[in-house]
């Protein structure tokens, strides 16, 4: 099943959207906005998505490779 198209496709997918949400908070980190409340809201909001897409894609990973994890 690891070999599957579709496994790819989801790990792929998943690792794109850690990248953007990343990306987003290094962007903000570098050039904040004038506000520095909305850019410290921003920056946590994204950094929370990158946390919850990590873990969404570890226990995806550990669900396809046979891996059983802790049940948080």
């Amino acid at each position: 099943m690891r070999d599957d198209e579709r496994v790819k496709t989801v790990i792929n997918n998943l690792s794109s959207l850690i990248i953007h949400h990343a990306g987003l908070t290094a962007s903000e980190q570098y050039h904040p906005r004038n506000n520095p409340d909305e850019s410290d809201e921003h920056i946590k909001a994204h950094t929370h998505w990158v946390t919850e897409l990590r873990s969404i894609r570890e226990r995806f990973e550990n669900l396809v490779t046979g891996i059983i994890g802790d049940s948080k």
